[in-house]
């Protein structure tokens, strides 16, 4: 394993990255949500493959599978819900401000 490579994927919520946990659907622009890390670990367990727990978060969704199947075409809309920050680097959700690169505002006094 490289420096540069991206670190693997967690399994569970154990080993999440972060104390806050983004999820959110392209498919419906209106859902999305942020779950505090601690309280998907109280309800589901710490151990919960993190699949699963998305599997409960968008259960309501009209485009999920139901439990007896749906046939799989092209044409049928999916539920495309997903881990907002492990799908793509950069900034943590969660951050301290401190931590935040300094920025240089135009305009002040010079």
């Amino acid at each position: 394993m490289r420096f540069d490579d991206p670190p693997p994927r967690p399994t569970n919520l154990a080993a999440y990255p972060y104390v806050v946990v983004r999820v959110a659907c392209p498919q419906c622009r209106d859902r999305q949500g942020s779950y505090r890390l601690a309280r998907l670990a109280a309800k589901f367990g710490p151990e919960t493959p993190l699949d699963e727990v998305l599997d409960r978060i968008a259960m309501d969704c009209p485009w999920r599978d139901p439990p007896r199947g749906r046939i799989k075409s092209q044409y049928v809309p999916k539920c495309r819900a997903h881990f907002v920050d492990l799908e793509r680097p950069g900034r943590p959700p969660d951050l301290p401000p401190g931590l935040m690169k300094l920025r240089v505002i135009g305009g002040g006094k010079g």
